[in-house]
């Protein structure tokens, strides 16, 4: 049985060092992260359905992973983080860049 683990806000951003690099291209899955997103309950964390890995960030310290999932909610990604020391999926956390970004009614402010 995969035990999922839904991070909150302080423990996310913990799991940051800049910069951040795009490893997407690059890297070797240290671990399979399909067993974990399997276990997800969707309606629990508010998304109707998951897509595919769009990017993976690492952390400037090489502790974390971010795998960067696509969701069927507009501007929002499940990202899985995983802990590259311990070779484990640490847990879980919804990106939405409407609320990160103070965006509203789902479209993009101008620049």
């Amino acid at each position: 049985m995969v035990v999922v683990r839904r991070l909150d806000e302080k423990e996310f951003k913990a799991c940051f060092a800049e910069p951040m690099t795009n490893v997407t291209a690059t890297v070797n899955a240290v671990v399979d992260i399909w067993p974990y997103v399997d276990a997800l309950d969707l309606n629990d964390i508010g998304v109707p359905y998951l897509n595919d890995v769009h990017y993976v960030y690492r952390d400037a310290q090489n502790r974390f992973d971010q795998v960067l999932i696509g969701t069927g909610r507009f501007n929002a990604l499940l990202v899985i983080i995983i802990d590259l020391r311990a070779c484990t999926v640490f847990g879980h956390f919804l990106l939405d860049l409407n609320k990160e970004y103070e965006l509203s009614d789902g479209h993009l402010r101008p620049v």
